[in-house]
């Protein structure tokens, strides 16, 4: 599954930022025993892909390692079992043959995953009812988003000088998901969220469609989501989401 193809997957999930996380990777969420059925298990119905060592081939991804995290590092476990169970293998290399595995053996495959990637193990199994309350996280806690992550920050919609929509006063980037879509959950947090010092072009307002006008939101306290693209003179976000949480920014 390509990088695209994964962020189109996340339509349906959440972030958790750390306060709201409850646990994380770090914390012996899965035991050994539970680890070593995930190996069997992947064994038998990823391996071919993956790779014995996980080190992934073609299309198929590394599942260990700076690419694993730099995927899925900031999202709940949540959506990483979902994509597991609903896209692998995928379907064009589906056949009436291909085994079908219950939750269970999903969050087992899971678990050895985290044992791969060296999360330790506890002394309590992790069970489905967790996955959403537990956090990926590099071993030094979160870390900013990745270039072309798609990212979340909230701000005020200016016009610069040299006729350049951007975000000003800007809150850091935090990973996304429903690029283009703004819950109202979302909308409620980014009301009352604090402005930051951060500063950010916008790009390919296209996306938003013909009748999208920057010029009505212009001073206005906005939500953007888009795509991060990191350059030496300047950040930009190529939207894919942008709305106004106050009408005005003071």
């Amino acid at each position: 599954m390509t990088h695209l193809a994964v962020i189109t997957f996340l339509l349906s999930f959440s972030i958790l930022p750390q306060s709201d996380a409850g646990k994380t990777v770090w914390d012996g969420v899965y035991t050994q025993a539970q680890a070593e059925r995930g190996a069997l298990a992947y064994g038998a119905n990823c391996r071919g892909c993956h790779m014995e060592d996980l080190g992934g081939q073609g299309e198929a991804p590394a599942l260990k390692g700076n690419a694993f995290m730099d995927r899925w590092r900031d999202y709940s476990l949540q959506p990483l079992l979902s994509l597991i169970k609903t896209e692998m293998p995928p379907l064009r290399f589906r056949t009436p043959g291909t085994p079908k595995l219950n939750d269970e053996t999903y969050a087992d495959i899971l678990t050895y995953l985290l044992l791969a990637n060296d999360f330790p193990p506890g002394t309590r199994e992790l069970t489905l009812d967790t996955l959403d309350k537990v956090q990926i996280v590099g071993k030094e806690g979160p870390a900013p988003p990745p270039n072309f992550a798609l990212v979340m920050v909230v701000g005020c919609l200016a016009l610069t000088p040299d006729s350049r929509w951007t975000v000003v006063a800007a809150t850091e980037p935090v990973r996304a998901t429903m690029p283009d879509i703004a819950t109202a959950e979302e909308l409620r947090a980014s009301q009352a969220r604090r402005f930051g010092t951060r500063q950010f072009r916008l790009a390919d307002f296209g996306y938003l469609g013909a009748e999208f006008r920057p010029d009505s939101l212009r001073g206005h306290k906005i939500q953007v989501k888009g795509y991060l693209i990191q350059q030496r003179e300047f950040e930009r976000i190529s939207v894919t989401s942008l709305e106004t949480v106050a009408p005005r920014c003071g």
